[in-house]
């Protein structure tokens, strides 16, 4: 998402300068500012993301630590290493570049302890009880429940919330009771639910009402015999939606729900309430202790996830129809780039990226899953590039790299990165067609994998790998993650320390990548269902949700194998049935 808030090197220094001084105050050695909003949710507008105003950085995950005196520390992964570079003023915040092994909040807790902190502040709402009972591993913490941030620096507001609307049966899965049925054993059971892919998956409804999520802002408490759902007052709620069965709609204060819920448990007198560490945060743990007697309280790690991450049928074939449409619009994308720059057109990485979001909308998306991402050359290199330029000129030689996905009717998301050349003829840089070949072979190798069923994602993730390292490349990020209402879902991740199980109905991205700062990048996507193997009984394998052909101008096919040209032939030809082969361009 191109940034619509700004703020200068010197607003941040000041930011900083004012929290230090509320530190000191306060008798505080760091303070840790979220990328997370009150929902904990990935993508935060930057109007709501605390961590932006004391470090600039618009990345969807890091870990800011600030010390009492001193630059501030922004921990990111190999995503974010060069963004980071080119975002942070260095005067005041240092980056700290962590790899997988170490993780960034891990990384966070080591500076927290060899720093000597012994007290560290936290806004209470934004950070997860799981993040708390970590950090209070290595220091005292200091938990802050009013908005005390918003008194030493001025904070963007939301906008007013849309409308939440319900989504016909046709385009998604059971109701809701069949589903609480399936997850809850008796009446005197529930779930308190602050993750919002979560909600809206339990009430079969969506509210895009923040940007490039199909979800709404909520809190919920499931039983087996309803779902209450906490919204505030101003929110708009559809007809549909409020005669959804087994859903109640409760419009309330966020510093109200306490009560309701006090209301609720004397009347269903609940003996065991589970909760996510991992998505609860501080301020809502505290709301539930305060509400339920401690015993009654049962951590559930990853919350519905074990139930929503496995696609039940009429999911996956609402996926399917969802796909053919971003297909659709990420073919039209680049065929009109590439009759552009035939017709020598002068385009910049700003009208790609806009055209982008036309193409979708075309197509009946209701909204952007996740900001594009179109980098030209070497911003192709950035591996979440986030700014296209509009000084940025497209030549006929450049390489292009398009992550992009939608929501459609069912609110499921997309994702698929196609890298290409941006003439539809000509001749590619010879380590373009290198590096495009290393990743396409990659992808090819884990997207027609077989697996015994609970495989463990890091063995695919090597599979992945293997077809570059043998040449030397490497790619600083996972080969996948989980899909479904919202673009990155847990339950399933292919990475080289997954020890999630693969499993069938999952649905999951396949997306190696080769990156030269300064030069260009190459990352290939496809997003793909776990099935069983029509042949091998115990075995899985991947039916691709994504149909868009690649581009053989950047294909060396010297250095691919008889089984992989194979492979190539029979996915191109799915794509050509479905007008979606980049051959058909010229």
């Amino acid at each position: 998402m191109k940034k619509n808030l700004t703020l200068s090197p010197q607003t941040i220094k000041q930011n900083i300068a004012k929290l230090q001084k509320f530190m000191s105050e306060q008798n505080l050695d760091g303070f840790y500012v979220s990328t997370f909003d009150v929902y904990l949710n990935e993508y935060v507008p930057l109007e709501d993301c605390h961590r932006y105003y004391f470090s600039g950085f618009t990345g969807s995950t890091s870990e800011l630590l600030v010390p009492v005196s001193g630059k501030a520390r922004l921990y990111v992964d190999g995503r974010y290493h060069e963004q980071a570079d080119l975002e942070v003023s260095t005067d005041v915040v240092q980056v700290v570049k962590c790899d997988a092994s170490t993780g960034i909040t891990q990384a966070l807790f080591e500076d927290v302890k060899s720093l000597n902190m012994k007290k560290v502040g936290l806004e209470a709402d934004r950070a997860s009880l799981g993040f708390l009972k970590r950090l209070e591993k290595v220091a005292q913490s200091e938990c802050y429940t009013k908005n005390e941030l918003a008194s030493i620096v001025e904070f963007a507001t939301l906008p007013a919330p849309k409308e939440i609307q319900f989504v016909e049966r046709s385009h998604r899965g059971r109701d809701t009771l069949e589903k609480t049925s399936a997850i809850f054993e008796n009446e005197k059971q529930g779930m308190y639910l602050a993750a919002l892919d979560q909600i809206a998956w339990i009430t079969n409804c969506r509210g895009y009402q923040l940007p490039n999520l199909s979800s709404f802002r909520a809190k919920a408490l499931a039983t087996k015999q309803k779902v209450y759902v906490f919204v505030t007052p101003e929110t708009p709620i559809s007809a549909q939606a409020l005669k959804a069965d087994g859903v109640e709609w409760i419009k309330v204060a966020t510093t109200e729900i306490s009560k309701e819920l006090a209301r609720l448990q004397n009347t269903l007198h609940l003996e065991e309430v589970m909760f996510d560490t991992g998505m609860l945060n501080c301020a809502d743990f505290n709301m539930l202790l305060s509400v339920m007697h401690p015993e009654r309280l049962k951590e559930k790690p990853t919350g519905l996830i074990p139930w929503m991450s496995i696609k039940e049928p009429a999911e996956i074939r609402e996926m399917e129809a969802s796909f053919k449409r971003s297909d659709k619009a990420i073919f039209n994308t680049i065929k009109w780039l590439k009759t552009s720059i035939k017709e020598g057109k002068r385009l910049t990485e700003l009208d790609l990226w806009k055209q982008t979001e036309v193409k979708y909308v075309e197509q009946g998306s209701k909204e952007l899953s996740f900001g594009t991402i179109a980098g030209v050359g070497p911003n192709g290199s950035i591996i979440h590039y986030g700014n296209p330029s509009d000084e940025v000129v497209i030549k006929a030689d450049d390489m292009i790299l398009l992550d992009s996905g939608g929501y459609f009717e069912g609110g499921f998301a997309t994702d698929t990165t196609r890298t290409f050349f941006s003439s539809p003829t000509g001749k590619a840089n010879p380590e373009y067609k290198k590096m495009y070949t290393l990743v396409l072979k990659g992808l090819l190798a884990c997207l027609n994998s077989v697996f015994l069923e609970g495989t463990k994602g890091n063995v695919l993730d090597g599979i992945c790998r293997a077809p570059l390292m043998k040449h030397g490349y490497n790619y600083a990020h996972g080969t996948g993650h989980g899909v479904g209402i919202h673009v990155h879902e847990d339950g399933v991740r292919l990475s080289l320390i997954s020890q999630l199980p693969m499993k069938l109905g999952q649905v999951v991205s396949i997306e190696p990548g080769i990156y030269i700062p300064g030069f260009a990048g190459v990352r290939l996507e496809n997003i793909a269902v776990v099935e069983k193997h029509p042949e091998f009984a115990g075995y899985l394998c991947f039916k691709s949700l994504t149909n868009v052909g690649f581009d053989y101008n950047l294909i060396d096919e010297a250095l691919m194998n008889d089984e992989e040209k194979q492979q190539l032939a029979v996915y191109e030809a799915e794509c050509a049935k479905r007008g979606n082969s980049l051959k058909s361009i010229v």
